[in-house]
């Protein structure tokens, strides 16, 4: 962000999670003082889950909460669009999976977040959506198998946070990680899939 009155077309950007970390300090500074930005960037976030709710729901899928907060209906918004490029979930995993994206939804409504696509093995594509102060991390996969498991890694130890869910769409939410230096997806003693987190 450059030093503006206003924040301008950041305020959008910020709302969506796609600002540049080394900015988010000083927009975040410009927000605790702006009320007219700080306006612009909800009303941002209104859209961006307005948006989401016009699209179709997946199949399996509940109906969303969207009344919580607006700050949670944005983060829907971006978890819906992350999850909707892996397929419809399977009946079978369809409940523990909502349970979990829920859990994340809300850890994201509460906090400022980025993500990372992470450098993948042929067949596999993955993202990791992570809180900017290192308090969760929110992974999804397609095409890791069965025995695919999260590491990561800190302070040059490596840490196995557990499995993958099984399906079309793995995932794994997980808390206090802190901020860890990469993130790894590993399986069969393979790495399938690996990426660094910029805070």
């Amino acid at each position: 962000m450059t030093q503006y009155d206003h924040l301008e077309d950041d305020a959008e950007l910020y709302a969506l999670g796609l600002t540049d970390p080394d900015s988010n300090q000083a927009i975040e500074a410009h927000l605790a003082s702006c009320a007219e930005c700080r306006t612009r960037v909800v009303e941002a976030e209104e859209s961006a889950a307005a948006l989401a709710g016009a699209l179709a729901p997946m199949p399996a899928a509940r109906p969303a909460r969207w009344s919580l907060a607006p700050g949670l209906a944005a983060a829907a918004a971006v978890v819906f669009a992350a999850t909707a490029a892996f397929e419809g979930y399977s009946a079978h995993t369809a409940t523990t999976q909502l349970a979990q994206t829920d859990t994340a939804l809300i850890a994201m409504a509460s906090s400022h977040f980025a993500h990372t696509t992470l450098t993948s093995a042929p067949g596999v594509t993955a993202k990791a959506i992570y809180a900017r102060d290192g308090a969760w991390c929110y992974v999804v996969a397609s095409g890791v198998g069965e025995h695919a498991h999260l590491v990561m890694h800190r302070n040059g130890a490596a840490r196995d946070l557990g499995p993958l869910s099984d399906g079309r769409a793995s995932t794994i939410f997980v808390t206090g990680a802190g901020r860890v230096s990469q993130i790894t997806i590993v399986a069969d003693g393979r790495t399938l899939a690996s990426g660094r987190p910029v805070y």
